[in-house]
């Protein structure tokens, strides 16, 4: 069965990273593409209404192209800016290496993919050594604002030499600013219309016979709409027609009278799986319940009636003004199948391990209990790739009541949240999970002890509170438990920060234990974080080198670089490599560290207060009494009021007077790295050409906001443009990874 599915999600990938073959009985546009390929135009955006050929323009170029090239067709499930970035890495690494690198970073927000995976590809496009040509079709899918923002940043750096192009049915306001930077082209709906003599090799082509006088009306009526004539040509080949004045309409009419003659078995093919994204005759056969789907796919093409085959004919694209119409006829005609249609291509694809699509057809169908469960078994990995906006579309989609009917999944959905998500995810999946009683049925998880062990993490009554749930759930799950570990993992840091230092040691030892049998490296991290905590804070530095390697070590080898507890053993590598004097990776580490203590806040204290504990060290290692000051600052937002913290109060006050009685050595004051979470939020967004008020707009603030926060970080790295700050940035590695970090 594995080979099966990984057939499929090749197919599915072949379908989007494949041109169409390009039709050389077809209206040529040499000297367009000859003029845009002798400029010195590294971005050309083809920017025209559906039909007028920037498909068939941009295969035809591809064909003709002597550079290396990628093609990427972008679908409606790719309107996430982690999964675009991770295509277009896909596409990429034919002719340029270094693009897999974006597969080793780790991004679990929007923002995450602007300061790692964009900039990742950048830097690997910037630094091909050969000449190439991207192509990218129907960008207008993307409406997520976060994609086309990621585009912006990854397309920044394409060297002199080579080119991308982008075919969108819509005018991209971000890619018009990327032209005016970087002396690029567009091409509109005027230089694509067809004349009369493109017209009449249109018809030709069709295998029909028309005077130039009719030719010129079809032009004039068609405005040059190549869809348009080649419909007018089909129709002409059978039976007189009606020539419409009602532009509006034209398109539903001709796509009406194309299909009036065929028969009807055909017809209601084509409407019934107007439902797919790529039409795969086996996916084609389970919707239908049918066995000949090839037959009737490789007829329509024959036919030329907007069906193109891949290059070896193992999937169909359907031209998409075309399956619109499709679409919009089967809802009047047969709304009531559409449920069914959808539910059955959702079972092809789950029975594939094709969870993505499995989804959205479940949704679609409204099928809400097993697009629930097909979400709890693929969050996880939509988590690890980023791909938050898809995940939270999901969720959307399925909607709070459908989700708490699945116990499983809120539970589930509670843990990724708590450790990979932001504050508002973790506090909004704990509010949940609190509403599902504790003997609900959920396959494999005791709720009560789920409950318990989010309640301890988040501390919301504070640190004695959260040992009795911590000491509760450690109880009630069994040795077999895949729980296990980290009920036991989350009794050991409770003990540790209420001040049980001695017994803590005894169970995180065995949380590691049983981490390491259940394979699970989140636990391992958290435990060699603590046990490295605990040897800093006594000075005893040998000891905490070898958990602080562990720890990094793990995170490595279990691919969890975007988790919550990445910045509490990043922190506790600063402190080792600055007491060590390895300023250069202490340096990496702490910027590291304080960059991803905003995913580590205040909805999980028990991990973001003995992380900023560590960072307040680090920073008056370096000699950064503001940054300390703003840590331990975050720290009094975090601490639940009115709350006893028990030893954690005690260490907060240990690190008060360590940051009063500094004294500051160091002959010059060190370049402050310590961006606020709203500075860091912005931070970003300086790689775009975005203005100030469109970067308030995407995070929601106003722009004299945003114009402070550009102000305080232009101070704090010492530069006064946006583009020192971005290489500032670079340099500490908040944006992107430039080089490797040096090992401990």
């Amino acid at each position: 069965m594995g080979s099966a599915n990984d057939d499929v999600e090749a197919l599915l990938f072949e379908s989007k990273t494949t041109a169409p073959l390009f039709d050389a009985a077809y209206v040529h546009r040499q000297d367009l593409i000859g003029s845009l390929r002798a400029g010195n135009s590294r971005i050309v955006t083809v920017e025209a209404p559906a039909g007028y050929g920037k498909t068939s323009l941009l295969a035809e170029w591809k064909q003709v192209e002597d550079r290396a090239t990628g093609w990427l067709t972008l679908r409606q499930d790719d309107d996430d800016p982690a999964a675009v970035i991770r295509l277009l890495a896909r596409v990429c690494t034919a002719f340029a290496s270094e693009a897999e690198s974006v597969f080793t970073q780790i991004a679990t927000t929007q923002t995450g993919v602007l300061s790692r995976l964009a900039p990742a590809l950048a830097l690997a496009l910037s630094r091909c050594e050969r000449p190439f040509v991207l192509f990218i079709d129907d960008v207008h899918v993307l409406k997520t604002v976060g994609c086309i923002d990621a585009l912006e940043v990854a397309l920044a750096r394409v060297p002199a030499g080579s080119q991308v192009v982008l075919a969108s049915r819509q005018h991209v306001a971000a890619l018009a600013r990327e032209r005016v930077a970087m002396s690029a082209s567009r091409v509109g709906a005027a230089e694509l219309r067809i004349d009369v003599a493109g017209a009449a090799r249109i018809a030709a082509e069709a295998g029909a016979r028309v005077a130039p006088g009719i030719l010129a009306e079809w032009v004039e009526r068609c405005d040059g709409w190549a869809a348009g004539l080649h419909m007018y040509a089909l129709l002409s080949r059978s039976r007189p027609f009606a020539v419409t004045s009602d532009n509006s309409a034209l398109a539903d009419y001709l796509y009406r009278e194309c299909v009036r003659d065929l028969p009807e078995d055909t017809r209601q093919f084509l409407l019934r799986t107007s439902i797919l994204g790529t039409h795969i005759p086996d996916l084609c056969d389970a919707v239908l319940e049918r066995t000949d789907s090839i037959g009737v796919l490789r007829d329509l093409e024959s036919r030329q009636l907007f069906v193109t085959a891949d290059a070896d004919g193992r999937a169909y694209r359907l031209h998409p003004l075309f399956k619109e119409y499709l679409a919009d006829q089967l809802q009047l005609e047969s709304a009531s199948l559409v449920p069914t249609l959808h539910a059955r291509a959702s079972r092809w694809f789950a029975e594939r391990g094709q969870l993505p699509a499995a989804i959205d057809h479940a949704i679609a169908a409204g099928d809400f209990p097993t697009a629930t469960a097909l979400v709890t078994a693929a969050g996880l990995p939509a988590y690890e790739a980023g791909e938050s906006a898809t995940l939270g579309r999901w969720l959307r989609e399925i909607g709070d009541a459908n989700l708490l009917a699945n116990p499983s999944a809120v539970v589930v959905f509670a843990w990724f949240a708590v450790l990979a998500g932001s504050d508002d995810d973790a506090r909004k999946w704990g509010t949940l999970l609190g509403m599902v009683p504790d003997h609900a049925d959920a396959a494999g998880i005791n709720v009560a002890s789920a409950k318990a062990m989010i309640r301890a993490i988040m501390m919301r009554d504070g640190i004695a509170s959260a040992l009795e749930d911590a000491e509760f759930a450690a109880e009630v799950e069994p040795l077999e438990s895949p729980w296990r570990d980290p009920a036991i993992q989350i009794l050991g840091s409770t003990l540790l920060h209420a001040g049980h230092e001695e017994r803590a040691t005894v169970v995180l030892s065995e949380a590691i234990h049983l981490a390491g049998a259940h394979g699970n490296p989140a636990s391992i991290v958290i435990c060699e974080s603590e046990f490295a905590f605990l040897a800093i804070e006594a000075g005893a530095w040998d000891r905490a080198t070898p958990h602080v390697e562990r720890a990094l070590d793990t995170i490595r080898a279990g691919g969890i670089e975007g988790y919550v507890m990445s910045a509490y053993a990043h922190a506790a590598a600063a402190c080792v490599e600055l007491h060590a004097g390895r300023r250069l990776s202490g340096g990496q580490y702490l910027a590291r560290a304080m960059s991803e203590r905003q995913r580590c806040g205040s909805a999980v204290p028990l991990l973001g207060i003995p992380t900023r504990l560590l960072l307040v060290r680090a920073q008056l290692m370096v000699g950064d009494a503001d940054a300390a000051r703003i840590l331990l600052d975050e720290i009094d937002d975090i601490l639940p009021p009115g709350v006893p913290g028990d030893a954690l109060d005690v260490r907060i006050a240990a690190a008060r007077d360590l940051l009063a009685t500094h004294t500051r050595t160091l002959e010059r004051r060190a370049e402050s790295v310590a961006l606020t979470a709203a500075e860091q939020r912005v931070l970003p967004y300086l790689q775009t050409h975005l203005t100030r008020p469109e970067i308030a707009e995407r995070l929601y603030v106003s722009p004299n906001t945003v114009r402070t926060q550009i102000r305080a970080i232009f101070q704090k790295f010492g530069v006064s443009s946006r583009s020192d700050a971005v290489q500032r940035a670079l340099e500490l590695e908040l944006l992107g990874k430039a080089t490797e970090l040096v090992p401990i």
